[in-house]
C-alpha cells in the first residue's frame, strides 16, 4: 500500500508527458529554425490559388485590389518562367526596360524558374500604390544567381511595390520604389 500512491503519480505523469509528445507529433508543434539567417516557415493557410499558380492567404484575398494584383503577378512569373520578354515588359514600369534590355534580361533570367509563389499581404503604399508581401523560390544555374549567393535554389521573401499605370487600367511592378526590400537565402531542401 505504501508504494501505491507514488507509483500512481509516476504513471499519471508519464501518461501526461506521453500525451504531450503524441499531440505535438500528431498536430504539429511550432516551426523552429536552426538559424536566424534562414527563412522561417510560412505555413499560413492558403485561401486561393490563381490560374498562374500564385497562392494567396485569406488576408491577401480580402484586399479589394487582389484581382488586379493576381493578373499582374501571374503575368510576371509566367514571363520569367516562359522566357517571354514582351510579357515581362507589360508587368514592370518603363524605367526597368532601360535597366534590363532584352539581351541583359535573357542573361539575368535565362535559366530561372520561379515556383511556390505565395502572397501573404497586400497593403496600401505611398501615393496610391500597393505593396505585396510575398515569398517564392527561384531555381537557376548558380552562375545566373545573384553574385553573392551562387546557389541553384534561393528562397525569396520580399515586398513588391505596384503602381497604377498612366492609363489607370492596370498595375505595374516598380521595384525602384522600395530598394533593399528583398531577403533571400539558400533553399532548405
Amino acid at each position: 500500500m505504501k508504494w501505491g500512491l507514488p507509483v500512481s503519480i509516476v504513471v499519471l505523469l508519464a501518461g501526461a508527458g506521453g500525451g504531450v509528445v503524441l499531440a505535438e507529433n500528431f498536430y504539429g508543434g511550432p516551426e523552429r529554425s536552426s538559424s536566424t539567417a534562414k527563412f522561417q516557415s510560412t505555413d499560413e493557410v492558403v485561401s486561393m490559388t490563381s490560374p498562374g499558380g500564385v497562392e494567396y492567404t485569406p488576408g491577401a484575398v480580402g484586399h479589394p485590389d487582389q484581382q488586379a494584383v493576381m493578373v499582374l503577378l501571374d503575368n510576371h512569373f509566367r514571363s520569367i518562367n516562359d522566357r517571354d520578354y514582351d510579357l515581362w515588359k507589360s508587368t514592370v514600369v518603363e524605367s526597368k526596360w532601360d535597366e534590363l534590355p532584352e539581351a541583359k534580361w535573357n542573361q539575368a533570367y535565362g535559366t530561372t524558374d520561379d515556383l511556390d509563389m505565395k502572397v501573404h499581404r497586400i497593403d496600401p503604399g505611398p501615393d496610391g500604390s500597393l505593396l505585396a508581401m510575398l515569398t517564392f523560390k527561384s531555381h537557376q544555374s548558380p552562375e545566373d544567381a545573384p553574385p553573392d549567393m551562387p546557389y541553384r535554389c534561393l528562397e525569396w521573401n520580399l515586398v513588391y511595390p505596384m503602381v497604377i499605370t498612366d492609363s489607370g487600367r492596370s498595375l505595374r511592378l516598380d521595384t525602384s520604389k522600395l530598394p533593399n526590400s528583398a531577403l533571400r537565402a539558400a533553399c532548405q531542401e
